[in-house]
C-alpha cells in the first residue's frame, strides 16, 4: 500500500500539532487498510503489521492513530458486545469514527501496579461509569473509547462509550513532546451510561489474553518502521568508521522483522515472554537507530524541523505506550526462562 500522512500535511505537520490525522484515517479507510468482515484473522494482521510499519517510517504520528485504530477493531473482533455494532464496525473501518484504546491502566491494574481510574455501578443491565481516562489518542468527534472499569464486587469489566455521551466531558489535550496531531488527552466521566450492548467482556484478564499478542505485535512494528527510516537516512552520510555499526544495526532490524512476520503469521505456542521480548528488542534497535542518525546529522539534525529531530521525538514516545519498556521488562522476568 502507498504511506500517508494527510492532505497536505507533512509529517512534522502532524508531529507538532499544525494539523491533525483525522483525514490520514479517513484516506486509510478509503484503500481498506483496516480490513473488511470477511477477513482471515491471520492474514489481516499481517496485513496490518506491515501498513504499520510503513506508517511508522513516513509519520508516527500517524501510524500511532492508525495502531489505535486497528485496535478498537481488533477488540470488537474478539470480544464482540452482544448486540452487532455493525454500523459503527463500518464506520470504523472506513476512519470517518475515530476508535480510541484506552486500556493502559489495565496492564498496571493485571500486574498488581495500579487501580483503574473508572468505576462502573450497576444500572438495570447495564452499567454508569465515573472517574478519568488520564490518557488516551484519537479522542476527535464523536469518537468510540474502549476502557476498563473496576466494579463495586472488585470485578473488572471492559466497556466502550463515544466521546460525546452524556457525562463524559473532555479535559483537553495533552502538551506533549510530539505527537500533537494525535488527538491525545483525557476524559472526565459522571455517570456515563453503558448498556449491555456496550459491553465487550466481564473478564478483564481474559480480554487482554486475547487482545495483547495483536498488541504487542502492532506496536513492534510501529518501532522498527522508526528505525527503517532512521536507518535509510543515516545511510548516504556514513563515515567509514560508522559502517560497521550501521550494517550490525541493520542486521538486527532485519532479525526482529524475520520474527515479527513469523509471529504475526503463525502464533501457536508462544511462550509468554516471546512477544514482550520482540517488541523491547524493536525498541531498543529504534534508539539506536536514532541515535546513529543523529551522529550522522550533525548540527542539521538538530534544528526543531529536521526529520531527524522528528525522530528523536518519536523514539522517545515509543517506549512509553503501554505496555511500557518497563512492564515489558516485568513480564519477562515474571515469565521466568524457557
Amino acid at each position: 500500500m502507498t504511506t500517508t500522512t494527510a492532505p497536505g500535511a507533512t509529517a512534522d505537520d502532524l508531529d507538532t500539532g499544525r494539523a491533525d490525522v483525522r483525514p490520514a484515517l479517513r484516506r486509510l479507510g478509503e484503500v481498506g487498510a483496516f480490513g473488511a468482515d470477511d477477513d482471515d484473522p491471520t492474514v489481516a494482521l499481517l496485513a496490518s503489521v506491515r501498513m504499520l510499519r510503513q506508517l511508522a517510517a513516513v509519520s508516527l504520528a500517524t501510524a500511532f492513530a492508525a495502531w489505535s485504530q486497528r485496535m478498537v477493531l481488533e477488540y470488537l473482533r474478539c470480544c464482540p458486545p452482544p448486540e452487532p455494532l455493525t454500523g459503527l464496525v463500518a464506520e470504523l473501518r472506513a476512519g470517518t469514527v475515530p476508535g480510541a484504546t484506552a486500556l493502559a491502566p489495565a496492564v498496571a491494574d493485571l500486574a498488581g501496579t495500579g487501580t483503574l481510574p473508572i468505576t462502573a455501578v450497576r444500572d438495570g443491565a447495564g452499567w454508569r461509569l465515573s472517574g478519568t481516562v488520564g490518557w488516551a489518542s484519537n479522542l476527535f468527534d464523536d469518537a468510540v473509547v474502549v476502557s476498563p472499569a473496576r466494579t463495586a464486587d472488585e470485578g473488572r469489566v471492559v466497556v466502550l462509550f463515544r466521546r460525546t455521551d452524556a457525562g463524559v466531558t473532555p479535559t483537553g489535550p495533552h502538551d506533549l513532546l510530539g505527537l500533537r496531531g494525535t488527538g491525545t488527552g483525557g476524559l472526565h466521566l459522571d455517570g456515563v451510561a453503558v448498556g449491555p450492548g456496550q459491553v465487550l467482556s466481564e473478564d478483564l484478564a481474559a480480554f487482554m489474553a486475547v487482545c495483547r499478542p495483536a498488541m504487542l505485535l502492532l506496536q513492534t512494528a510501529l518501532s522498527l518502521g522508526v528505525a527503517d527510516a532512521a536507518l535509510s537516512a543515516a545511510a548516504g552520510h556514513l563515515p567509514t568508521v560508522l559502517r560497521p555499526d550501521a550494517t550490525a544495526l541493520g542486521e538486527r532490524r532485519d532479525d526482529v522483522g524475520r520474527r515479527l512476520e513469523d509471529l504475526a503469521g503463525d502464533r501457536v505456542g508462544v511462550h509468554p515472554g516471546d512477544l514482550a521480548a520482540l517488541r523491547l528488542a524493536a525498541l531498543d534497535v529504534a534508539a539506536e537507530a536514532v541515535r546513529l542518525e543523529t551522529a550522522v546529522a550533525g548540527g542539521s539534525g538538530y534544528l526543531v524541523g529536521s526529520d531527524t529531530a522528528r525522530r528523536v521525538r518519536e523514539a522517545a514516545f515509543l517506549p512509553v505506550q503501554a505496555p511500557t519498556y518497563g512492564q515489558l521488562r516485568r513480564e519477562i522476568t515474571a515469565a521466568g526462562p524457557r
